[in-house]
């Protein structure tokens, strides 16, 4: 279903990145960055039975939505993976109101919706 997608913002470039992760310091905001490709089966799981769960949707509205798609996979793309030393997508990173990432709230891999909505509540009380 595409009815998330409108709160999402979908970024693939570095400068993009830059630019998503400025402007949500900018306005003081937290924000999500989901890491996806389209050749990434466990990222469409997260899609479709994490992201779109309802109560997931309500808890997302704290957060400015980011998606970084790396499907295309060239060097630029993996130079960020190797910033932030992630060996790739699925992975879902939080940033705090001052633009900095916290480590200790990233999800590397699959995860399900109970799960995942206990780590936003202590993503909200943290960030």
């Amino acid at each position: 279903s595409s009815t998330s997608a409108s709160n999402w913002q979908t970024v693939s470039t570095p400068a993009e990145l830059d630019a998503a992760l400025k402007a949500a310091k900018d306005a003081g905001q937290p924000l999500l960055l989901d890491w996806y490709a389209d050749w990434c089966i466990s990222c469409k799981v997260i899609e479709r039975e994490v992201f779109n769960d309802p109560a997931i949707m309500a808890q997302l509205t704290a957060f400015r939505l980011i998606r970084f798609d790396i499907t295309a996979s060239n060097a630029q793309q993996r130079a960020l993976l190797d910033r932030y030393h992630l060996f790739g997508p699925p992975a879902i990173q939080f940033f705090d109101r001052k633009g900095q990432e916290t480590q200790d709230l990233r999800v590397i891999g699959e995860i399900g919706a109970d799960a995942f909505a206990k780590h936003l509540e202590r993503a909200q009380e943290t960030l």
